[in-house]
């Protein structure tokens, strides 16, 4: 987005109104799922158009930088417009200082100096100077028009060395192309140009963004079926989801870095079509599984007014909502940050791989680790690595040195997430667990996370980027604070109190099964009294009942 020139405002606006199309993506599509009842093929138009529409962010017209670029040869030069404007006139017969920067033979195999020839017509003198591309070229002229039908210009009166030259040219077979600065700007051309980028790279992101919540909520149902139907295991899954996001992006960054532009100008390219080769295998294996798949049919509205009326639930809302906040603005401005530090492209994919590598562990342990720690104890550390986190990133100066920031992410997702995910049992009003499920994940990664994009991008434009990460860190402080007090206030014998009512009702479920097993003991007892007993390990009555279904002690029973 940058690179297309587009501000830190604006990216803060697109990023606080797209988790909106995360939140209508997943119905829209389920439902039509539902109606036709072909998820395979909904699944696949998913991700097929979720790599169409980023692909096509590659094509978004950047905003015209109303530069010249310097078309020179070993017959003249011209200067060239990016762009025609209404300013491109009032240049003509102007005197300019510009420089000459970013210079590039425009034959891949040419390499060497760049040799540039100041001429005067009626003596024939000239005079030759040698320069590095990567030099800051200065040349003082007066801007002539050049042709009636394009936008371009030609020096003349040229001031070198304080002699007066016609022209120059490059000494070279190769044309050599220079990004030239330091002529009037037209702002006009600005503003067209950049609400236009702005408009067609929103709208493209949108409907990415819908695409891919879609696409992601249906492989969440599908991979939950095929695991059910396999009798596989979920946390499997989610480690081959942390693998692929902590090689990914890592490779994809590499990739960036050894494909730079002549100017030296990352090209992001590279990272959208391997993106693509990856969505396509998913299409490919997509197309061979039998789903047989239920989609969520969880409503977030039903019951809403119940949740929201009671304390406890606004205060835990209230809790995730301010650790979303902190989430979203790392997530949107982190890498902009380091980018500022000048941190090449593959260290932006190698803290991803840190945060998802150190989180991996977490998945096999985090339910007894927060168990053991108690939630309340979990939500106060998260916010303390937040504002670790937060000051850490404010006051590097080489970006390597964010790596032990991000190793934090252990405690500010993957544990708190485990956390706040058990939590919605305990404080969810009777059957509405699913809504209260529902409206946490959609307060945390929705409109938490929008509203850190929203507020990160405006205080970065007003204080720079370190200084915000400062206030988000007191941001992090004040909410631990705010929830250790409520805690301690209020909070700590009503949630003792729920939690003990939570574990009676899990053993009252215990009991129903155990009374369940009972039965069909006594059914069994009745089935062989009655002879009606089929094969050594079966019994049946309406039905049939494998011994092997049952604990071992009652095998032996039976």
């Amino acid at each position: 987005m940058q690179q297309l020139g587009i501000t830190v405002e604006e990216i803060a606006t697109m990023y606080a109104v797209l988790p909106l199309a995360s939140l209508i993506g997943p119905p829209i599509t389920g439902l039509v799922a539902d109606k036709f009842g072909r998820y395979g093929f909904m699944f696949n138009i998913n991700i097929i158009l979720t790599g169409l529409f980023h692909t096509l962010l590659l094509h978004v017209p950047p905003v015209p930088k109303n530069k010249f670029t310097l078309h020179c040869g070993s017959h003249g030069h011209e200067l060239f417009w990016e762009a025609c404007d209404s300013c491109y006139k009032l240049r003509n017969n102007t005197n300019s200082l510009v420089q000459l920067k970013n210079c590039y033979f425009t034959c891949p195999d040419r390499q060497g100096e760049l040799t540039l020839c100041y001429s005067q017509k009626v003596s024939g003198f000239s005079q030759c100077m040698n320069y590095n591309f990567t030099d800051e070229i200065a040349v003082n002229g007066t801007l002539r028009s050049w042709g009636k039908q394009t936008c371009s210009h030609i020096w003349s009166e040229l001031v070198y060395d304080n002699t007066i030259y016609d022209s120059f040219s490059c000494k070279s077979s190769c044309p050599v192309i220079c990004d030239v600065s330091g002529v009037q700007q037209c702002h006009e051309l600005l503003q067209i140009g950049s609400n236009r980028t702005f408009w067609v790279y929103f709208g493209l992101r949108l409907l990415a963004t819908f695409f891919l919540a879609s696409a992601f909520t249906m492989l969440d149902a599908t991979t939950l079926a095929e695991i059910k139907r396999h009798k596989g295991e979920f946390g499997k899954q989610r480690v081959l989801t942390m693998i692929g996001f902590s090689i990914i992006p890592l490779i994809a960054a590499i990739i960036i870095d050894n494909r730079a532009g002549p100017t030296g100008e990352a090209d992001y390219m590279p990272a959208f079509y391997l993106g693509d080769a990856m969505l396509a295998i998913s299409v490919i294996l997509i197309a061979r599984l039998d789903l047989e798949v239920e989609l969520p049919q969880e409503s977030l509205t039903k019951g809403l007014k119940q949740i929201i009326t009671r304390p406890e639930i606004d205060i835990f809302l209230l809790l995730i909502l301010i650790l979303g906040s902190n989430f979203g603005f790392i997530e949107s401005y982190l890498f902009v940050f380091l980018k500022e530090l000048d941190a090449p492209n593959y260290l932006l994919g190698l803290t991803m791989t840190v945060g998802c590598l150190t989180s991996v562990p977490m998945l096999f342990w985090a339910d007894p680790i927060v168990s053991w720690m108690g939630r309340h104890n979990v939500f106060l550390i998260s916010f303390i690595a937040y504002a670790v986190r937060m000051f850490g990133y404010s006051y590097i100066k080489n970006p390597w040195l964010c790596f032990p920031f991000e190793a934090l992410e252990v405690f500010t997702y993957q544990l708190m997430w485990v956390a706040a995910a058990t939590y919605c049992p305990i404080l969810a009003p009777k059957g509405l667990l699913a809504t209260m499920t529902g409206v946490a994940g959609a307060v945390h990664y929705s409109f938490g996370k929008g509203m850190g994009a929203l507020l990160g991008g405006y205080l970065i434009a007003a204080i720079n980027t370190s200084n915000a990460f400062k206030v988000y860190g007191v941001i992090a402080l004040s909410g631990g604070v705010f929830y250790f007090s409520a805690y301690h206030c209020y909070l700590k014998k009503f949630i003792a109190t729920k939690e003990k009512e939570f574990e009676v009702s899990k053993i009252g479920e215990g009991a129903e099964e155990v009374d369940t097993m009972l039965d069909y003991e006594m059914k069994i007892r009745i089935d062989i009294a009655n002879g009606i007993c089929r094969r050594p390990s079966t019994f049946s009555w309406q039905g049939s009942l494998h011994k092997d279904d049952m604990p071992n002690e009652r095998q032996e029973e039976t």
